[in-house]
């Protein structure tokens, strides 16, 4: 699969939208990273540079340049390229950088195609990663179509469970529902791909079929709690 430079240009601009719309706080022990830049590598086809820092010195700014494409040319998902960030800052400190290897501004940069190919081959998500995929499911497939279903706030509830606040755009002042739905799978490994209720919850609203999935649960926050964890599993 070879992708030309619109193409190129295309998932280059998805990573630049992903680090600004998730929680760009990238934990290490004590210390926290956060995105200052997303940018094209010069003279590298195919190669994102996101730059980091410490939020306080800029001097503290390191650059890591992550591949756009798997070694068989598909795109890596961005959200997948960010997880795959965390572990490289986890398991290589910025410390290790040649003093030779650095951009014009000066910011040492870190080649980190082979640790962001081995992440593709065996994912290791963070439980951030599989909350964000899960709450991002309201949002309408495409930017012109209406939302059947808003999201109105989230919750991580262990470290297995998440629960979606939504509404509808119409709902004005009555409180939302709560939806509960499992972050990992049943060998205990974090998901991200928790795309089902995207389809069906507004069906089961309809049919009032979702009610038969409603939790004697007590929660300030919504009106009602349903929970979707043993339909998504097929429990």
């Amino acid at each position: 699969m070879t992708w030309d430079d619109a193409g190129l240009s295309d998932l280059h601009a998805q990573l630049a939208h992903e680090m600004l719309s998730r929680v760009t706080a990238f934990a290490i022990g004590q210390e926290v990273r956060l995105v200052c830049g997303v940018v094209n590598a010069p003279d590298r086809r195919g190669v994102g540079r996101v730059v980091l820092w410490a939020g306080q010195q800029l001097d503290t700014s390191v650059a890591f340049d992550l591949p756009l494409t798997d070694a068989y040319g598909a795109n890596i998902p961005s959200g997948d390229l960010a997880a795959a960030l965390r572990n490289v800052l986890a398991d290589r400190p910025e410390r290790e950088v040649g003093a030779e290897s650095r951009d014009a501004f000066g910011i040492p940069v870190i080649d980190a195609s082979a640790a962001v190919h081995d992440f593709v081959g065996q994912p290791r998500f963070h439980l951030s990663d599989a909350l964000q995929a899960a709450a991002a499911f309201a949002v309408p497939a495409e930017p012109d179509e209406p939302a059947e279903l808003r999201l109105r706030g989230f919750l991580l509830l262990d470290q297995a469970t998440c629960r979606l606040y939504l509404d509808t755009p119409t709902s004005r002042d009555t409180p939302p529902i709560g939806i509960d739905l499992p972050l990992r799978d049943d060998e205990g490994s974090v998901v991200v791909g928790v795309t089902g209720p995207q389809a069906v919850l507004p069906i089961l609203l309809e049919t009032g079929e979702l009610e038969r999935m409603r939790k004697k649960a007590h929660d300030p926050y919504c009106r009602a709690v349903y929970d979707l964890a043993d339909w998504l599993t097929g429990r």
